[in-house]
């Protein structure tokens, strides 16, 4: 992802966001916040949204006056060592820290104290820098990173899955659309956009990436929406984590599946210029387009086109097991033009579960896309329902 803010934007943002609503207690109980010293009591919040979007480690040191500790001190050390403290400024009566211990990367899920003040700082950065970047580590000792876009809002959490040969980005529209009553989270899942690639292409584990993206933030019970390949893993995950999800929207997609790629292998791997490598894909072009990335020796997709077949392979079967577990309201969205759900088949889904609500827009596979008016007409309805 292409980063449209430097380090001294994010700076910025961050000082910009300091205030006495996100001031730590602790500290206010030693001096009042001032907007002469506007980094007294920040260095918690501020060290952790320099994670959240830089990366690196978390270090503590303790704060030292006239013989007598007088807390904590946080600040960041990025990969190579380079420290960055933004808030090492706020110590003007004699203040000394420490060295410090490392701490490591925050643990996943609610903070267990500032909560409320970490969401409103890392609030007021989006508001100055837009979108947000953001890394869940998965995998343990082997380090597995999925990415995420954070679009930001003071609203509910919602989790926009997407479809094969596609990333996060691509909810980009959705997402200026429901907010900021909605706060919408697009995960680029396993082996798309910016995440990584993983041993193996399976349902378990794109449902597994999804619940960790909601552990990891603290944000559930989710809206979990998805499209095609993300459609299934939305429901599933709604079958499977129930306590992560509050209700699902599933665009075109069945709980049978039936579909090969294996015509993706005679793809180009690089090309000279973008126009080059969409000419090679035909009809796929406008759905590879938003993936196409250059490489130092071409153009070619973030995506490896032999997962996208084992991606193919694992979703498809009979997933009915899934679809009749959900139990939280549903909106099932069908292209009427769409060669992957059949109208049938999608009556069927709602015929045979409770809580389906199902709607038709003159579309095909990619009804957001084909019907953008209808698809935010019919996903905002529903969403205000909630």
């Amino acid at each position: 992802m292409t980063i449209p803010w430097t380090l001294a934007d994010l700076e910025a943002a961050i000082r910009a966001g300091w205030s006495a609503e996100t001031c730590s207690p602790d500290d206010v109980e030693r001096a009042p916040w001032t907007a002469d010293n506007p980094a007294w009591g920040h260095c918690d919040i501020t060290a952790l949204v320099v994670q959240d979007l830089v990366g690196g480690e978390l270090m503590v040191g303790e704060v030292w006056l006239d013989g007598e500790q007088q807390g904590y001190h946080c600040w960041n050390v990025l990969p190579g060592g380079i420290r960055i403290d933004l808030t090492r400024e706020q110590f003007r009566r004699g203040q000394t820290v420490t060295p410090g211990r490392l701490l490591g990367k925050r643990p996943g899920g609610r903070l267990p104290r500032r909560w409320e003040e970490y969401q409103l700082l890392r609030q007021r950065v989006a508001d100055k820098l837009g979108p947000l970047p953001g890394v869940v580590e998965v995998g343990g000792e082997r380090g597995r990173r999925l990415a995420y876009t954070d679009f930001g809002g003071p609203g509910a959490p919602l989790l926009a899955l997407h479809g094969l040969f596609q990333d996060g980005r691509s909810f980009e529209r959705l997402a200026r659309e429901v907010g900021p009553g909605w706060r919408v989270i697009a995960l680029d899942q396993r082996g798309h956009g910016e995440s990584d690639r993983a041993p193996e292409y399976g349902r378990a584990g794109y449902v597994a990436d999804a619940a960790a993206v909601l552990e990891h933030l603290g944000l559930g019970p989710a809206v979990v929406l998805g499209h095609g390949l993300g459609g299934v893993t939305a429901y599933q995950l709604a079958a499977r984590r129930p306590e992560l999800v509050r209700a699902v929207v599933v665009e075109d997609v069945g709980a049978v599946v039936e579909g090969d790629l294996s015509f993706v292998a005679r793809w180009p791997v690089r090309a000279g210029t973008p126009e080059g490598f969409l000419a090679g894909v035909g009809r796929a072009a406008e759905v590879v387009a938003g993936s196409l990335r250059e490489y130092p020796d071409g153009w070619g997709t973030a995506f490896v086109a032999g997962d996208m077949v084992e991606s193919q392979r694992g979703l498809n079967g009979d997933h009915w097991g899934d679809w009749l577990a959900v139990r939280q309201p549903t909106l099932l969205v069908r292209g009427d033009r769409s060669g992957v759900l059949s109208a049938e088949h999608a009556r069927e889904m709602a015929v045979r579960r409770g809580g389906v609500r199902l709607v038709e827009l003159p579309a095909g596979h990619g009804v957001r896309v084909g019907d953008p008016e209808g698809y935010r007409g019919v996903v905002g309805e529903f969403l205000g329902w909630l």
